[in-house]
Formats: C-alpha cells, sequence, structure tokens
C-alpha cells in the first residue's frame, strides 16, 4: 500500500472534504456536526444545515479535524477538537485541556487499509502540539459493529494506542441511525466506555 499522508482541514482542503463526504454527507446528511450541535440544531439543520455549520467552522480557521490522503485523494477523516467544542459531550467540572475524537470517516475502499490507524496517531500528535492534556474517545465495543455504526472507532482501535478506559457514560443522548435518518438510543446499562490518554 501506499504511503498515508494527514493534514489539518483548512479553508484550502475543504473540497477534499467535501469530496469525501460525498452526497450524503458522510452518513445520512450528517456533515460531522452531530457531537457539535444540541439535538433541538440537530433537528432543524439538515443536512444542508450541517455541511453550511461545518463549513463555518473550517473558514473560521478552527480545525474541526484532520483528513487522510493516499496517492493525492482524500481517503478518511478523523473529527478531533477541544472536547468543549462538542455540545453532546457533558464537561467535567475543572478540567482542562481536555480533547476528544468523536469520528472517523474512511472511504469504502479504503477500509482495513491502515487509515483509522494514520489519522488515530497524527490526531494523538495534533491535539499535543495544540497542547491538550489529555485525549477522550468514546468507542464501540460490539465486536462485528458496522463500519456506519462504529463511527466512533472500534475499542481495539483506541487500546492499541494506549488508551485506557477511565469511565462509562450513564446517559447519552441518540445517535443517528446508519440506515436513515431517525435516531436510535444506545443500549444501556452500562453505557458507553469513556478511554483516556494521557499527553
Amino acid at each position: 500500500m501506499t504511503q498515508i499522508t494527514t493534514l489539518p482541514v483548512t479553508p484550502e482542503r475543504w473540497p477534499d472534504l467535501v469530496s469525501l463526504f460525498g452526497e450524503r454527507g458522510a452518513a445520512s446528511g450528517c456533515w460531522c456536526m452531530w457531537f457539535r450541535v444540541s439535538p433541538r440544531e440537530w433537528s432543524s439543520n439538515g443536512s444542508a444545515g450541517n455541511r453550511a455549520a461545518l463549513e463555518a467552522i473550517v473558514a473560521e480557521q478552527r480545525t474541526p479535524g484532520l483528513l487522510a490522503y493516499r496517492d493525492g485523494r482524500p481517503a478518511g477523516w478523523i473529527s478531533v477538537a477541544p472536547r468543549a467544542d462538542f455540545a453532546r459531550i457533558e464537561p467535567q467540572a475543572g478540567e482542562k485541556g481536555v480533547w476528544s475524537v468523536v469520528c472517523f470517516y474512511i472511504e469504502a475502499g479504503q477500509r482495513g487499509g491502515g487509515v483509522a490507524s494514520a489519522l488515530l496517531a497524527a490526531g494523538i500528535d495534533h491535539a499535543r502540539r495544540q497542547g491538550a492534556r489529555v485525549l477522550e474517545a468514546y468507542p464501540v465495543e460490539r465486536a462485528g459493529a458496522s463500519n456506519a455504526d462504529a463511527f466512533t472507532g472500534p475499542r481495539s482501535l483506541f487500546e492499541k494506542a494506549g488508551f485506557r478506559e477511565t469511565g462509562r457514560f450513564d446517559r447519552w443522548a441518540a445517535i443517528p441511525h446508519a440506515s436513515g435518518d431517525s435516531p436510535r438510543r444506545l443500549a444501556r446499562p452500562p453505557g458507553r466506555p469513556i478511554m483516556r490518554l494521557e499527553l
């Protein structure tokens, strides 16, 4: 396989992100905004509103994540940013310097080729360079989860990178269903793991 390069999403690279996400906006018109906005905003935005919201973040030079390239073409995406940027993740009182990885999107033909691992390694380096103290993740645990359902990444990916479970969500808002726009609830208890890497 050819080498994978990773770069932050900037206004100049916005067309590459659009190309990667395609007409569906990654999945069901999400445009990777589900974690960033309130449930009410999510419902009212629709695909066009989600795209506009993500484009505004990029235009403001607030890097929402990184792109992976292979053979000069966008192959994958990781959403990594300060945890405070994600409205649906409850802040912990007094904690500072915590960043979150909330989403991966890998082009169908690139899955299983090391793109997610390269993106996570680059995301760790990016967060560290930006002054993050801790990087947090919320992976899926189910064996055999579909690529669409595992958009937060599989637990094994984070374990290989040194992340360790530090807790569980006792509640979580609805997540978009892979096969449509209607949300469904994550099974609970025990909820989804919170995994952390000290930087």
